[in-house]
């Protein structure tokens, strides 16, 4: 007997060159087989997906569970667990948030994902401070692998160190093999494509995740094609170096805190203020709201919303002005660009696509892949090999972002007719139904490090071996 079988699925596997009519089976956990026909008798349960499409479960490598902490960011990003799921994904890459928050947050709102937490660097709250030793930050390092993160995130646009030390991170990261990721800027450049710039030098002969590559690309230097194509040409310079992804929403995700002088603190708000003509300030954020150029982040049934206006500014005000904000600033142009281009060997020059999701209301990275595959930008296999194979091996995670037997059957269902997710499963549960959340908790990915806190968290937990990511070989 196998326990189950989803029959009449159009499964799409590049890695095993698979494209077509098929029923897939799944026996504890593990794809059995892939056939033409199955002896339904022989499952516990069928579901006949009557020609959806069945693709390896989405792999995000850039979304948000957890905060780091403090009193910044102190808002409950738990609810993009079910947030995320509703839109198809199966595994996370939290990228900045802290491992004990996002441990807490899957004990309580959990959708059965698989995720591996990053642990952002806020001077103050996770590392000492702004001029941390080598041997401080070899101990960073360290203590929060075995806080069961797999890494660490440097904030850049919102805590930007100096480019020494951001390079002392990375270079202390890599000696001991954890995740190391990058949101561009330094106290001597900004989140922008300047930023960018300084990133190679800033790498050495390391190795770095630099996050949502799009977010440079927004023609606040130069104009928007030229500030991708140039974020192309420094990923082709780093090609052995660095792994990237790209997000497809056209909002972003920031704070609209302001100092006791009125000025915005954080570099991207700023960003976000002057590529539209708001002055950094109170006064530009307040007009940007009541003109719907930027949102407020709140809690509405259980999951996370944007509104806009006066109760907009209300909101920022009553929280003041430390509130969560997303101004619509991602160029389709750029999206487009990093998105679909290659290298002359046909591999594509940015990993992933990813949602910089969660707990923001930007999970459309399977129905904006849907939509480039109806546009004809991207094939079937080329999308799937953007959501799920590309970032398996991005993370060293082998057993996932294909449907070779024994592989995790971490599965999702795509009506292509309207190029969404309808159904997923993690290690042949599922997770979601037809948009909605039907599973909690989670399954904890660690380091070896970790292995005792996650053990001590009581959740189901998964050790990776990142010498077998992308990033390390």
């Amino acid at each position: 007997m196998v326990d189950l079988i989803l029959s009449n699925a159009h499964v799409v596997d590049p890695h095993n060159k698979t494209n077509g009519l098929f029923d897939l089976s799944v026996t504890k956990g593990k794809i059995d087989s892939i056939k033409q026909h199955s002896d339904s008798s022989k499952a516990e349960v069928v579901i006949d997906l009557k020609g959806n499409l069945a693709i390896p479960g989405h792999i995000d490598t850039h979304a948000h569970l957890s905060s780091v902490g403090g009193d910044t960011w102190d808002s409950d990003r738990s609810y993009g667990h079910k947030m995320i799921a509703e839109s198809g994904t199966t595994t996370v890459l939290d990228l900045a948030g802290n491992p004990s928050i996002m441990s807490e947050g899957m004990k309580r709102r959990g959708a059965g994902l698989n995720v591996a937490c990053i642990t952002g660097l806020q001077p103050g709250e996770t590392i000492p401070s702004e001029n941390p030793t080598m041997d401080v930050i070899r101990d960073v390092v360290n203590l929060e692998k075995k806080n069961g993160a797999i890494g660490l995130k440097i904030l850049g646009g919102y805590y930007p160190l100096s480019p020494e030390i951001t390079s002392d991170i990375i270079f202390q990261a890599n000696n001991q093999q954890a995740w190391i990721a990058l949101h561009v800027g330094t106290k001597d450049a900004g989140s922008n494509i300047l930023g960018l710039r300084e990133v190679p030098d800033i790498t050495d002969k390391g190795r770095l995740h630099v996050a949502h590559i799009n977010s440079y690309a927004r023609g606040l230097i130069n104009t928007v094609e030229e500030e991708s194509s140039e974020a192309l040409d420094l990923i082709i310079k780093m090609r052995s170096q660095w792994v990237t992804e790209a997000y497809l929403a056209s909002i972003n995700g920031t704070n609209g805190l302001c100092d006791e002088d009125g000025n915005v603190v954080f570099n991207v708000t700023r960003n976000c203020l002057t590529i539209r003509g708001y002055e950094p300030n109170e006064k530009g954020i307040r007009k940007a709201l009541s003109e719907g150029h930027g949102a407020a982040l709140v809690l509405k049934d259980e999951r996370m919303g944007l509104i806009t206006g006066e109760d907009a500014i209300n909101i920022w005000e009553s929280n003041l002005t430390n509130q969560a904000l997303c101004f619509p600033v991602n160029s389709p142009v750029s999206a487009f660009k990093l998105t679909t281009a290659k290298y002359s060997d046909e591999e594509f020059i940015v990993d992933a696509i990813s949602t910089d999701g969660g707990a923001v209301p930007r999970n459309v990275a399977i129905e904006k892949t849907m939509s480039l595959v109806k546009f004809g930008a991207l094939s079937l296999n080329e999308a799937v090999v953007k959501l799920s194979y590309n970032p398996s091996k991005m993370l060293g995670l082998l057993n996932r972002g294909h449907f070779s037997e024994g592989a995790e059957a971490d599965i999702t269902v795509i009506d292509q007719s309207v190029g969404k997710a309808v159904m997923s499963f993690v290690n042949g549960k599922m997770i979601m139904k037809d948009g909605k959340s039907v599973a909690d908790g989670g399954n904890w990915l660690i380091l070896s490090e970790g292995k005792e806190t996650a053990e001590n968290s009581g959740l189901p937990y998964e050790i990776m071996d990142l010498s077998k990511s992308k990033l390390y070989l």
